[in-house]
């Protein structure tokens, strides 16, 4: 277990994890495997995976999903077993640009849309990837980078895109994510994931007032930076905490240079949270042939440092799939459309 993370493991909870019969998982392969994949994540596109997934998962687990999209009774997360994969992984790609000969197919692509069309919209940032479905491989280059590409370091517990929940008048952060494996490292760095209510609950009533009061400026993610202007790159004093204690909307990201408190109290507030987030944590393997979603309302999600094994040609060989929800993409319409749900900031908008 990584060291910086607290000792007592967690373990998952078995009333959010659905295992898929061998029945289910291979109609799912039949019926996704004609399919084209659009990387663009048109709505005709969208709406023939979610179709599949409709009828292809148990009447169960639909609920269980729709319950998210209501919120009413929301899981922090939903683990998904069992269910297909590509026929063959090549080799892993060095780069967003994935070749059509990488793999198989397009099972991993079409598979994850098609769960999260069940619980919200789909849709990119093009920080993030040119894609809707975003490619999260090692790269080398940025292996000392707080991204989803780096690896040396831990990518500490955050929300993902935390201070766009706060960037002007629409909240543009996901309300969750999704992740799958394609490619598996033989070391298994962790994911790991962390319900803010639980945290909440080991705190006191002063580190709770602190962190629902505005006294955090939040930065958008390293990745993002190049490409954002200035302007767009932090928010005006911001809470960590708005809502109920039971169904709060937590907005922060605990790697360096991320969450700026504006006194003493506030930072060891923080302070306090980060090591609550992460005594109440849990850590899953996401291989292939398991889905996971994150309830990005208020559940947060790290991944521990790890040194990539590489293949024969000299790339890590740890390659996963992401991507992003929203209950509809109305607040993405002041975003400028790079392809049909993919989206950028923009001043202008």
């Amino acid at each position: 277990m990584n060291s910086t993370v607290a000792s007592k493991e967690h373990s998952i909870n078995n009333s959010f994890t659905c295992t898929l019969s061998n029945e289910q998982r291979d109609f799912l392969f039949n019926e996704l495997n004609q399919i084209p994949y659009d990387p663009t994540g048109n709505t005709d596109y969208i709406t023939k995976v979610r179709a599949v997934a409709m009828q292809a998962l148990p009447t169960s687990v639909v609920k269980l999903l729709s319950e998210q999209k209501t919120s009413l009774k929301p899981a922090p997360y939903i683990i998904f077993e069992n269910l297909p994969t590509d026929e063959e992984v090549r080799f892993t790609p060095d780069s967003q640009d994935i070749p059509r000969e990488a793999k198989s197919g397009y099972i991993s692509e079409n598979l994850i849309i098609a769960i999260g069309s069940l619980i919200g919209e789909p849709y990119s940032m093009f920080h993030e990837g040119k894609n809707i479905v975003n490619n999260l491989i090692p790269s080398l280059k940025a292996k000392k980078e707080y991204t989803g590409l780096g690896s040396e370091f831990e990518l500490d517990f955050h929300i993902e895109n935390a201070a766009l929940k706060f960037m002007g008048s629409n909240n543009f952060s996901p309300s969750g994510l999704l992740l799958t494996g394609v490619n598996n490292d033989p070391k298994k760095p962790l994911t790991r994931l962390s319900d803010a209510r639980k945290a909440l609950s080991l705190l006191s009533e002063q580190d709770i007032e602190q962190l629902s009061q505005p006294l955090y400026r939040i930065k958008v993610p390293y990745r993002w930076r190049v490409s954002t202007p200035i302007e767009l790159q932090e928010t005006s004093p911001s809470p960590i905490i708005t809502g109920t204690i039971d169904l709060p909307e937590v907005t922060a990201a605990f790697y360096p240079d991320m969450v700026a408190p504006i006194n003493d109290l506030a930072a060891t507030a923080l302070d306090n949270f980060r090591n609550a987030i992460r005594e109440v944590s849990i850590g899953i393997d996401v291989t292939p042939g398991r889905l996971v979603y994150i309830n990005n309302r208020f559940t947060f999600h790290s991944r521990d440092a790890f040194t990539p094994t590489l293949d024969k040609s000299g790339n890590p060989v740890r390659w996963l799939q992401r991507i992003f929800i929203a209950p509809d993409l109305w607040n993405h319409r002041t975003l400028e459309p790079v392809k049909d749900r993919v989206f950028k900031l923009a001043l202008n908008h």
